[in-house]
């Protein structure tokens, strides 16, 4: 059974985008999680000799509690997420927020992942890995959540190094046209993920990362709310990960906007409530299972 961790903030998070595994495993799938860029450490299991041809996967679920503001109001979200690698190098990645604040409650965008392992090569404590996936962000009604129905695609390779991993992914979001009429429309946005992250022993593990986010404007020049100029903004996260038990994992992190949007009401009104560091620093907490 595998130990894997997460955090959030996206569901979301989107993303983002996979993290480095630090065992040495072998024959087996690495996890995965979309939205983040180093694989987390895993336990190896014994394969049995020969080819199976029963269906077997590694399925992870993940929540984690994080704090934050959005306009002068605190709000605590509750994010879920869940990864499923199977064994014929495709995982499945699905997540969701809900945020409760001074305002009442708010309920996020769904967002589902298709996901391929397309390279791997090198031996397992010096693997190096390229995945590709896209998906797409649903629909949604409440305060908080975009009336848009966005699509996403992206790439993401990692790199072993003994107890060390480096990752880099890129993604680009290819924003809808809200239903809202009063929800401001933006152009797409490109978000980079740069992370790392090392394994002081079977359960302690330290990540940090990096993430950059670019909003184009908007392409619809009749709408009288759109978004007039390009937007970028950045985050830096060191997180911890303890091991709790066999299956499960603590995570502890922040999140420190290192640069922040010139206008935060413009997104505000352009509902990117789950793009990290959009709003405000953040703190989180959260727990990981792995089946």
């Amino acid at each position: 059974m595998k130990k894997s961790l997460l955090l959030s903030c996206a569901l979301i998070s989107l993303n983002a985008h996979a993290l480095v595994d630090y065992s040495e495993t072998v024959n087996e799938p690495a996890d995965k999680s979309a939205g983040r860029s180093i694989q987390k450490m895993s336990k190896p299991q014994s394969s049995g000799s020969g080819r199976s041809l029963s269906w077997k996967a590694d399925m992870s679920l993940e929540t984690n509690y994080e704090s934050l503001e959005v306009g002068g109001n605190k709000y605590g979200v509750m994010n879920f997420a869940t990864h499923i690698q199977t064994p014929v190098d495709v995982y499945f990645d699905a997540s969701y927020w809900h945020a409760n604040g001074d305002e009442g409650s708010s309920s996020g965008n769904p967002k589902l992942i298709l996901g391929f392992n397309w390279l791997r090569f090198g031996n397992p404590s010096e693997e190096a890995r390229v995945d590709i996936y896209g998906g797409a962000k649903l629909s949604s009604s409440s305060k908080l959540g975009s009336s848009r129905t966005d699509k996403i695609i992206g790439a993401e390779t990692t790199k072993r190094f003994g107890t060390f991993g480096l990752g880099i992914g890129y993604d680009v979001t290819l924003v809808g046209k809200p239903k809202n009429s009063e929800e401001r429309a933006i152009g797409n946005i490109s978000r980079l993920t740069i992370s790392g992250g090392w394994m002081v022993s079977n359960d302690i593990q330290f990540e940090i990362e990096a993430e950059s986010f670019s909003i184009d404007k908007a392409k619809d020049t009749n709408r009288a709310a759109r978004l007039g100029e390009k937007v970028s903004f950045s985050t830096l996260s060191p997180k911890v990960n303890l091991g709790l038990a066999p299956a499960v994992n603590l995570e502890l992190g922040a999140r420190f906007r290192m640069k922040k949007a010139k206008s935060e009401a413009d997104l505000m009104s352009a509902k990117v409530f789950d793009l990290h560091g959009a709003n405000s620093n953040s703190l989180f907490a959260g727990l990981n299972l792995t089946i």
